[in-house]
């Protein structure tokens, strides 16, 4: 109940922040929305007064808030610049730091895998998402002397980073590190781009989320004592395979779409695809696993699914997410168009 009244009250302030923050003329209004959506999403992560909820809203707060504080100290003394004979281009890269350290693109991304790891799975929906939209979008009014450093970190440490992970949400985390390299290059090119890419990879990790809280996993070994149908581990099959990008589901449309839109691109190096290319490739192993376990892994347990049937409410929910995975291609092509 007490997480009801939170969501209804704190919820619209997170949106009103990061709408505040995109759509806004200056520099300091912008930092009037990161500072709102901040303050807002505070008490959503304390869902309860645990300590690893406690923890993880400490450590989410004060990287952010000290990221903010970079941000407007760095953009006030830009506007004075020319006053004060300063160099322009390290105040637009601080500023560019703490933008990149909101975002927790690598290898400023100490603070992710301990907050993602300490929260609980709506909360994980919230940083893994919405809170990525105001930190790009103000990326692309910056300019970018050293994002390629970050590009490369980001798809390879996130590739590496996930290998040997068992903990489902530190393997989002190290996902979702991946895909921000993706969307650090496609905001240089085309910000339609960017929203038809964020919005799939949205879906895409919703449809994961969705899957861990309803089976209850945590872990991989959790898919050891999972009992299902032929029928949900279809299902399950087919979502894992889309997120990792394999033919002919959405997550590889998105992605191929990507890939020749940067390759069209004159101003994106050649070694940028190849990199966004490997880290797809590791990016398949952790998954193939997640996969491995979950189909050809048999246990004598009988556990939560056991008494699961593919028309209960829930089930037909996840449903929905599979089939959008699959018939989303269709539509992917017509957005594009308006590129």
């Amino acid at each position: 109940m007490l997480m009801k009244f939170k969501l209804l009250i704190f919820l619209p302030c997170v949106m009103f922040g990061t709408i505040l923050s995109i759509s806004s003329a200056s520099w300091f209004a912008a930092w009037v929305g990161l500072e709102i959506n901040l303050m807002s999403i505070a008490p959503i992560l304390i869902n309860k007064m645990t300590y690893q909820s406690v923890e993880a809203t400490i450590k989410y707060f004060l990287t952010q808030a000290i990221a903010s504080t970079v941000f407007i100290f760095s953009a006030m003394t830009l506007s004075f610049s020319q006053f004060l004979a300063l160099n322009d281009f390290m105040l637009n890269t601080f500023m560019m730091l703490a933008i990149l350290t909101k975002a927790g693109v690598a290898p400023l991304h100490f603070w992710f895998p301990q907050v993602m790891e300490c929260s609980e799975w709506f909360q994980c929906f919230i940083i893994l998402t919405w809170q990525k939209i105001a930190p790009f979008i103000i990326l692309s009014f910056m300019k970018l002397g050293l994002i390629w450093w970050f590009i490369v970190s980001s798809a390879l440490l996130g590739a590496l980073g996930a290998i040997n992970q068992s903990n489902f949400k530190l393997i989002l985390t190290y996902s979702s590190i991946i895909h921000s390299s993706w969307m650090l290059t496609l905001i240089l090119i085309s910000e339609t781009m960017w929203w038809v890419y964020f919005l799939s990879y949205s879906f895409l990790t919703t449809s994961i989320i969705y899957l861990n809280f309803l089976f209850k996993l945590n872990k991989l070994s959790d898919l050891f004592n999972l009992n299902m149908s032929s029928n949900l581990k279809i299902i399950l099959l087919i979502n894992f395979l889309s997120i990792a990008g394999l033919p002919p589901f959405l997550g590889f449309m998105i992605k191929f779409l990507s890939i020749a839109m940067i390759l069209n691109s004159f101003s994106i190096p050649i070694f940028i695809p190849l990199i966004l290319m490997a880290s797809s490739f590791i990016s398949f192993y952790f998954y193939l696993r997640m996969i491995y376990s979950s189909l050809f892994i048999s246990s004598s347990k009988n556990f939560i699914m056991a008494s699961m049937n593919l028309f209960n409410s829930s089930t037909m929910q996840f449903t929905m997410f599979t089939m959008i995975s699959i018939l989303g291609n269709s539509f992917i092509p017509l957005l594009v168009l308006l590129i």
